[in-house]
C-alpha cells in the first residue's frame, strides 16, 4: 500500500512538473504536454486500482505492460493510415527535428491501449455496471462472418466516398476483430458477452472510452505540439479541438482497442497480468509479427510526414531572422513575442522592425500555420491576421494552389481563417 501512495505521489508531481512547464510554455513540457500527461495519468490510475483493489494492473507485470505499450502504436496508426484518405485531422507544431519528432509521436501512440484497458479496469472496479443483465441470445454461425462483412463493407464505404462515410471506420475494427475472437475463445468476446446476457463488459469498455476521450482531448488542446480535427459537417461547434458530436466516436474507438487486445492475446503475442500467453509463443512467429509492425510503423510514420504533420515549431529567426538573439535575451520566444505589445518591443529594443516582428509571429503561430505556411500566405498577399481574417477561404485556397502549396486543403485553410476573425 506503501507503495501505491508513493506511486500516486510520484505521478502527481510529474503530471504538477510538466503542467507547470507548458503553462509557461517552456519546452519539451509545451510541445509535448500530451505524453507527458498520459504517463503519469496512468500510473496514478493504476496506484489508485492498487490502493483500492489491493492488486496493480499495468504494473502488476512488465511484459504485460510492455506489450499494451509496444502494439499500441501500430493499433493507433492503423487509424492515421485511413486518415491519410479520410482527412478528418492533422498534426501541427512539431520539433522541426525528425528524431524527437518520430519519438515524440511514437511515445504518444504507445498511450492508446494501456489508456483503454486501465479505463475499462477501473470503471469495472468502480461497479458502475455490476449488475447489468440482458437476456441470452444465441449466435448463428453465420453471424460473426455477416458481421466482418460488414466490417469490410464499412472501411470500403470510408475509402470511396470518405466525406459522407468517415463515421464507418471507427468500429470496422471492432465488427472484423471481435468475431475472430468470439470463434477461439467465446468468454474473450463482446459478441460472446451479448450471448451470455451479460453486457457489463462492453458496457465498462464503453464508460472507459468516453472518459479518457474526454482527457486525450483536453491534454491536447493544452500542447502546444496538437491534432487539429476537419471533419466535414463539424467544423464549428468543438469541446477543446474535438467536434461535440465526435466524443462519441471515442466508446467505439475503445471497443476496437480491446478487441485488438484479444485478437493479440490469443495470437500469443500478448498476455494477461501475470498469466501465460493464450498459446505457446513461438520465438520465430513473434518475432516475425514484431518486425512486420515495425515496418509498418515506419512506413506510416513516413507517410505522416507528406500527408498529416504540417508545420513545425516556429522560431524566432523565422520572425525576426538576425534580430532574434536581441529578442531572446530579453526573454521573448516566439510565441511570446506573439503576445507582446509592439510599441513595447520598439521601445525596449529600438527596433522600428517590432511592429513587423510582432504581426509576423502572431501569423505564424495562429491555428498551427507556422513558418513555411506563413511565407506562402505572404506570396498570396496576406501577411497579418486582420488581413487572413477579411480573406474567402475558397479564394484563398485557390490561390494558395496557384502557387503549388502543399499541406494545404480548403478545410485547412478554413481552419487559419476563423482561427483570424476570433483573434481579431
Amino acid at each position: 500500500m506503501t507503495s501505491a501512495v508513493m506511486s500516486l505521489a510520484v505521478a502527481v508531481l510529474i503530471f504538477g512538473t510538466a503542467a507547470a512547464g507548458m503553462l509557461r510554455g517552456a519546452d519539451p513540457w509545451a510541445t509535448w504536454f500530451y505524453p507527458l500527461a498520459w504517463y503519469p495519468t496512468l500510473l496514478g490510475v493504476d496506484a489508485v486500482l492498487r490502493i483500492r483493489t489491493g492488486r496493480w494492473y499495468l504494473l502488476s507485470d512488465w511484459r504485460f505492460a510492455a506489450a499494451a505499450l509496444l502494439w499500441s502504436v501500430p493499433f493507433w496508426l492503423l487509424f492515421e493510415l485511413i486518415n491519410f484518405r479520410v482527412a478528418n485531422w492533422y498534426y501541427v507544431f512539431v520539433p522541426p527535428d525528425a528524431a524527437s519528432r518520430w519519438t515524440g509521436i511514437t511515445l504518444s501512440f504507445a498511450t492508446v491501449l494501456p489508456a483503454i484497458l486501465i479505463s475499462k479496469r477501473a470503471v469495472e472496479h468502480a461497479g458502475f455496471t455490476r449488475k447489468m443483465r440482458s437476456r441470452t441470445w444465441s449466435v448463428s454461425d453465420r453471424l460473426p462472418w455477416l458481421l466482418q462483412g460488414l466490417g469490410v463493407a464499412f472501411i470500403v464505404l470510408a475509402m470511396v466516398w470518405p466525406r459522407l462515410f468517415f463515421p464507418l471506420i471507427w468500429g470496422a475494427v471492432t465488427l472484423l476483430a471481435d468475431p475472430w475472437v468470439y470463434r477461439r475463445d467465446p468468454e474473450r468476446s463482446l459478441l460472446g458477452a451479448l450471448e451470455r446476457g451479460r453486457p457489463a463488459v462492453i458496457a465498462d469498455v464503453l464508460i472507459g472510452g468516453l472518459a479518457i476521450g474526454f482527457l486525450w482531448e483536453l491534454y491536447n488542446t493544452q500542447a502546444r505540439g496538437h491534432w487539429i480535427y476537419t471533419v466535414p459537417g463539424l467544423e464549428e461547434l468543438k469541446l477543446f479541438e474535438m467536434p461535440v458530436l465526435g466524443f462519441l466516436g471515442f466508446p467505439i474507438l475503445a471497443l476496437d482497442g480491446w478487441a485488438i487486445w484479444n485478437v493479440l492475446v490469443l495470437a500469443g503475442l500478448a498476455r494477461e497480468p501475470g498469466g501465460e500467453p493464450e498459446r505457446p509463443s513461438r520465438h520465430l512467429r513473434t518475432l516475425g509479427w514484431g518486425v512486420a509492425s515495425l515496418v509498418f510503423s515506419v512506413g506510416i510514420l513516413a507517410g505522416m510526414e507528406r500527408y498529416v504533420i504540417t508545420s513545425v515549431t516556429p522560431s524566432l529567426t523565422d520572425v525576426a531572422g538576425d534580430a532574434a538573439p536581441r529578442l531572446a535575451s530579453v526573454g521573448y520566444d516566439v510565441f511570446s513575442l506573439a503576445e507582446a505589445d509592439p510599441d513595447g518591443i520598439v521601445s525596449a529594443l529600438s527596433e522600428p522592425d517590432g511592429h513587423v516582428w510582432v504581426q509576423s509571429a502572431r501569423l505564424v503561430t495562429l491555428r498551427g500555420i507556422g513558418a513555411a505556411n506563413a511565407e506562402r500566405l505572404r506570396a498570396v498577399g496576406i501577411i497579418s491576421t486582420p488581413e487572413l481574417a477579411a480573406a474567402d477561404p475558397d479564394e484563398l485556397f485557390t490561390a494558395l494552389m496557384a502557387i503549388d502549396a502543399p499541406h494545404v486543403t480548403p478545410a485547412r485553410v478554413r481552419v487559419w481563417v476563423r482561427g483570424a476573425r476570433g483573434r481579431r
